[in-house]
């Protein structure tokens, strides 16, 4: 079990949804220049955006950004030491999250041909 086991489902206006294997990404970050994105660098450099604000809304505070960016990598080590796939969903669970902006990273179950459950179902806050 491991890091490959791991995949993040990253949603973004730019490049739509993708999902891609934790063992791959390099880093997680999030800047003030692309305040409504956190960016997975993944593997050779390439960048996969994830979309954390609607286009044109409040820009995210330095503090959320990052705790979401740090909150991805949390998920992903604790994913990880858990037997069998996890595909990691960000879900806006408003004011249940920890941070302020109303989003949580969640882990769903994947089966072996890394389809999962619907994440309103069977998804639990990481």
């Amino acid at each position: 079990m491991g890091m490959q086991d791991v995949w993040v489902r990253a949603q973004s206006i730019v490049s739509g949804s993708r999902t891609v294997r934790a063992d791959t990404i390099v880093q997680v970050k999030w800047d003030r220049q692309s305040s409504q994105y956190l960016t997975l660098v993944v593997k050779g450099g390439e960048e996969v955006y994830h979309q954390v604000r609607p286009y044109g809304a409040q820009p995210l505070e330095e503090k959320d950004g990052t705790a979401l960016a740090d909150g991805l990598l949390s998920a992903m080590a604790a994913s990880a030491a858990l037997p069998g796939g996890h595909l990691l969903v960000l879900h806006e669970v408003g004011d249940a999250a920890p941070n302020g902006t109303g989003l949580q990273w969640c882990r769903a179950a994947m089966n072996g041909t890394g389809e999962q459950p619907a994440p309103d179902r069977g998804a639990e806050p990481v």
